[in-house]
């Protein structure tokens, strides 16, 4: 019987364990043409969209909008799209399983808001796997910050813990919490140079070998 290096395993949402970007750049299409003149951003743009808290870029982008009132439009509009413009990456269904039976304590941390990521894992039957979520909402500062790590270590009462994101700030996030991270290579995000996980992945199918001795 193979040892396990970690006991908990924390998991970014978006770009992570769902593709969440057809999702993020139809409904950033959708406000571009109600609220900016029709002046849709480039797919070059939008996919670094997905990350920091979407009130920020929502503030950043659309300056002359009241931040509320495009937040709440953001949701009307991209709360359909979750049953169409959103899909699990490849694999993860199964490995989530497997590491569940292995004994793994599974959690979420994410800067997408608490209900909407139970929302998007019911659709597309992840739920039962985690016994924690923790979304920007249930923290007082966001990732990159390391409260919410922290709040799941905490909740799932976590020892030996690695956080599994696909950018810059879940790397940031996890090194603010001292505990290991792995990133994803599939997203179509640039990482930069200063980006030095305790490993990387390019596949779901490559993760459970990574978490043993």
């Amino acid at each position: 019987m193979r040892n396990k290096k970690y006991d908990t395993i924390l998991f970014d949402m978006d770009g992570t364990l769902i593709d969440s970007d057809p999702m993020i750049e139809e409904s950033f299409n959708q406000l571009c043409d109600l609220y900016r003149d029709g002046k849709r951003f480039t797919k070059e743009e939008v996919i670094y969209f997905s990350g920091p808290p979407i009130r920020e870029t929502l503030a950043k982008y659309f300056p002359n909008i009241d931040t509320d009132f495009l937040y709440s439009e953001f949701h009307r509009i991209c709360l359909p799209l979750y049953k169409t413009h959103v899909f699990p990456f490849p694999y993860c269904y199964e490995v989530l399983e497997n590491l569940q039976k292995a004994g793994f304590k599974l959690g979420i941390v994410t800067n997408k808001q608490h209900g909407l990521t139970e929302v998007a894992l019911q659709y597309l039957h992840l739920d039962k796997f985690f016994s924690v979520i923790v979304g920007l909402n249930d923290v007082s500062r966001g990732k990159p910050d390391g409260e919410g790590m922290k709040k799941a270590i905490s909740l799932l009462n976590g020892n030996k813990v690695i956080y599994i994101g696909d950018n810059a700030i879940d790397y940031e996030s996890a090194k603010n919490a001292n505990i290991d991270c792995c990133l994803v290579r599939w997203g179509p995000r640039e990482l930069g140079s200063n980006v030095n996980p305790t490993f990387f992945i390019n596949s779901y199918q490559e993760l459970e070998d990574k978490l043993y001795e």
